[in-house]
């Protein structure tokens, strides 16, 4: 019995080592194709970053955009769309935040139980956070940072752990019902929306946390293999890429109910909204390709083709959308892409 337990534990975490690399390693032994001409209008600027995979977070004034790349943290400048400042940080990069007021970039690194932060006045290294008094296994994964600044959740799949970390103190690691992958926050910071699955991946589920009651509540069951989560802005609905299909769901949140399954291109590793809601960015990986999805219909408004295409991020005006290729990210025209030809097949 303890061989099987020990065995299912390796290949549970064989597994998040393998997702990874699918999305980046493979990226970091091979040099990726070099950016091909985007049709014109489009594409703004090809700014060069770090080795793959890249991982985008965009400040809320729109000034700077974050990019987390295999053991280097770029500084994009939006106005110029140049790399300001590239800074050295621990290999393997699963996530990117910007603290609510700006002032700190935090990036999660797979294996590491440290929290590398970034003073944003000077763009220069500070103190690491460390997550955990005691050690923990590695497969960080994505995190959502709490709107007072103070709390950060971070996904690790592999342990099937949601980490809580209070910045002002140390750690601690719950197990939701699901293995976590992404999270996202409502607005007023009271619910944690977690992304992920169960032992088997179909269907993937969102888990409900309570973040004042400090315990979790319902499951939402959404397409297989959930991959990344967002929120609409106005906190109505949850939209969640599925590598299974590959599909989005589109989750009514007081429904507690998946209302709409769209089919997107293979491997949507990717996943932004507009400001205003009306428009869904999904990056597709294997398909290599950016998609304007209009949440109203369901349909695409618009397609971009970007080699490789790992994350996505949109300015705070709508106007710009950024896309992670394994050579640049891509400066996005999001008037011209969203005015593409429509495809309605879904």
């Amino acid at each position: 019995m303890a061989f099987s337990k020990m065995n299912e534990r390796t290949m549970r975490y064989a597994a998040i080592v393998v997702l990874l690399c699918l999305a980046g390693c493979a990226g970091r032994v091979v040099p990726g194709p070099a950016v091909r001409p985007p049709p014109p209008g489009k594409v703004l600027a090809s700014v060069p970053v770090g080795s793959p995979p890249t991982l985008l977070a965009m400040a809320p004034d729109g000034r700077h955009l974050y990019a987390a790349s295999n053991g280097a943290l770029s500084v994009i400048d939006t106005a110029t769309n140049s790399e300001q400042v590239r800074l050295s940080i621990n290999p393997n990069s699963t996530a990117v935040a910007v603290a609510p007021d700006g002032s700190k970039v935090y990036v999660a690194s797979l294996f590491s139980i440290r929290l590398t932060v970034l003073d944003t006045a000077t763009n220069t290294l500070g103190a690491p956070v460390t997550m955990f008094s005691q050690r923990q296994r590695g497969g960080f994964g994505f995190m959502a940072i709490a709107p007072d600044g103070r709390t950060i959740y971070i996904a690790n799949t592999a342990n099937r752990g949601l980490g809580i970390i209070r910045l002002d103190g140390t750690g601690s690691m719950l197990r939701p019902t699901v293995f976590p992958v992404d999270v996202a926050l409502s607005s007023d910071g009271r619910t944690l929306y977690t992304a992920g699955c169960k032992r088997i991946c179909t269907p993937g589920f969102v888990n409900l946390y309570d973040t004042v009651a400090r315990r979790f509540g319902d499951e939402i069951a959404v397409d297989g293999n959930p991959l990344r989560i967002v929120l609409s802005p106005d906190g109505t609905r949850a939209y969640v890429a599925n590598r299974s299909g590959p599909t989005i769901s589109v989750v009514d949140l007081a429904a507690r109910l998946t209302i709409e399954t769209i089919r997107v291109p293979a491997q949507p590793t990717g996943l932004a909204i507009a400001p205003d809601g009306g428009t869904l960015y999904v990056a597709s990986q294997t398909e290599g390709q950016l998609t304007a999805l209009d949440v109203a219909s369901g349909t695409a408004r618009g397609r971009l083709a970007a080699p490789q295409a790992r994350d996505v991020a949109v300015s705070p005006d709508g106007q710009r959308v950024y896309v992670s290729t394994p050579s640049a990210v891509l400066v996005v025209d999001a008037r011209a892409l969203v005015g593409g030809e429509v495809d309605r097949d879904r």
